[in-house]
């Protein structure tokens, strides 16, 4: 008889990252797809995240952990390329980029917080790890993963297919005890080679000479109670000429039917390539349905951004995309983007005409005072380039007429180029010739700490060569000059951004967030 699915719900988080940006691919790393197969089969509740980012990745991570506690037992794969600080070990995701012991937690997820909830588990927990072993990081980064296994949890760790075979023909074999670990597989922690993972299911056959019915009677209602076609199966196993079987039959002919054409059949028959699935993210952004990630991958993000998509307009919440939804889908993000390009274009041509409105009443740039006015207003505006230029000129002629010794110390401090330099100038000189200029590089210096997120989320969404290009060419297309079109964001490319944030009604830091990202994929 075929085993019956187990009864408790057990649950499983297996993360793979196979296609990377800028490191190389671990092609071997799909062999984890039979791995995913093979829990599902046994009755695992499989929460999965292949190729995303970190944020999607994060994401997963906290699903699983929210369910764990109510979970007989764990299972955890993790594959990819792994690195360690020493006091904690990471799985670089897909958008890593040669991170370093302190850029690390924007490029990749920590792995010691699944040991913790594993650890809830004693005995009753299983992680798989799949390190490539290459040296990818930077200082204060080694390859590999560095983690002590908590009382009570077993580790494996191995090659992607060394992983993959040891977990499906021994770990997840219901009744099948551990046995000697195979070559090519580390064991670490909780390993006990006469105890299974997962309990046998004892086979149902009628005593001799006793009353078999109520032994069928008996499985019939167990059967019932999980209502799953793999229950159904195993009745017919056991009873083949059982009182039930046309019921069973006909029950696991509507279970069948139902998965076969069912919300996520008739999305998978539409064939979405990934480049239309992107567009498809792309466009749940631009409607405000946020799918955590444009990356042709739809992951838990973007599922539960289809179900918000699907509620909020009278559709089945199923997650899935019919033909007749992406229509409306595209329709309405086709409108909205439309709607936003017109937003953008009457913003920035008010702003503009505020812009020159300022130039005009500030003195157009005749004095000091009205230069730095302006630049306070608008420090990207149209006139910026000139203002900064004149402000340059009257600072050469205030050096010339300084004295020697105040010349020289705002020289050094000039070089020094801080905020504790130019406090000191203040300090040293309350009324001497550049306490304007100096107060007012403070006032940069100080608003550019608030850059530090922004940047970390440019990391993110425009960490790659092939982004940089695109939001260059969108910023050209929409009037904001960037400089030369070459995936490198100098100070003018700053500047266009600034700009566009500004006339998009975004928050301006002058970095590519998520939001920006979007705002310029509208532009045509």
């Amino acid at each position: 008889m075929a085993p019956l699915p187990l009864l408790a719900e057990d649950t499983a988080l297996v993360i793979v990252e196979n296609d990377y940006w800028r490191l190389p691919d671990r092609p071997d790393g799909r062999e984890m797809g039979a791995v995913i197969d093979t829990l599902e089969a046994q009755g695992f509740r499989v929460l999965s995240s292949v190729d995303q980012d970190a944020a999607a990745v994060t994401q997963t991570m906290q699903a699983f952990r929210a369910i764990s506690d109510s979970a007989d037992r764990l299972f955890v794969l993790i594959s990819g390329h792994i690195v360690s600080t020493g006091r904690e070990s990471w799985l670089l995701t897909r958008f890593a980029e040669a991170p370093n012991d302190i850029t690390i937690g924007a490029q990749g997820v920590p792995i010691g917080p699944v040991l913790d909830i594993a650890a809830r588990h004693p005995g009753q927990a299983v992680v798989m790890l799949s390190p490539s072993g290459d040296a990818f990081g930077g200082e204060g980064l080694s390859p590999g993963f560095d983690l002590a296994a908590p009382q009570g949890v077993a580790i494996f760790s191995g090659a992607p297919r060394d992983i993959a075979r040891f977990a499906r023909d021994r770990l997840l074999v219901p009744g099948r005890a551990l046995g000697r670990v195979p070559d090519g597989i580390e064991a670490r922690g909780f390993i006990a080679e006469k105890l299974a993972f997962l309990p046998g299911v004892p086979e149902v056959t009628p005593p001799a000479g006793g009353p078999a019915g109520n032994v069928e009677v008996a499985l019939w209602k167990i059967v019932r109670s999980l209502g799953t076609p793999e229950a159904y199966k195993a009745y017919l196993g056991a009873f083949p000429n059982g009182q039930f079987v046309p019921i069973a039959r006909a029950k696991l002919r509507d279970l069948e039917g139902a998965a076969a054409s069912g919300p996520e059949a008739a999305e998978a028959a539409l064939g979405l390539d990934r480049e239309t699935r992107r567009l498809i993210q792309r466009n749940l952004s631009i409607l405000g349905y946020d799918p955590r990630g444009i990356d042709g991958i739809f992951g838990p993000g973007s599922r539960a951004a289809i179900a918000a998509w699907q509620r909020d307009h009278g559709y089945p919440a199923t997650g899935y995309f019919t033909a007749g939804q992406l229509r409306a889908l595209n329709d309405a993000a086709a409108v909205r983007a439309a709607e936003l390009e017109r937003e953008a274009a009457a913003r920035k041509a008010e702003e503009e005409r505020r812009d020159t409105a300022y130039w005009r009443d500030t003195g157009r740039g005749a004095t000091e005072a009205g230069i730095r006015a302006y630049l306070e207003r608008y420090p990207d505006g149209l006139y910026s380039d000139i203002a900064r230029a004149r402000l340059a000129e009257i600072e050469d002629q205030k050096r010339q007429a300084a004295a020697a010794e105040e010349r020289a110390y705002w020289d050094d401090v000039r070089r020094k180029d801080t905020v504790e330099a130019y406090r000191q100038y203040l300090r040293r000189y309350p009324r001497g010739s550049f306490v304007d200029e100096a107060k007012a590089r403070i006032a940069e210096l100080t608003a550019a700490t608030g850059t530090n997120a922004a940047q970390a989320e440019e990391q993110q969404v425009a960490g790659n060569l092939v982004t940089r290009l695109l939001v260059e060419r969108r910023l050209a297309a929409a009037g904001y000059d960037p400089g030369p079109i070459d995936g490198t964001f100098d100070k003018k490319t700053r500047k266009a951004i600034r700009r566009f944030q500004r006339s998009a009604g975004l928050e301006v830091s002058g970095y590519v967030t998520r939001e920006t990202l979007v705002r310029l994929l509208t532009v045509r």
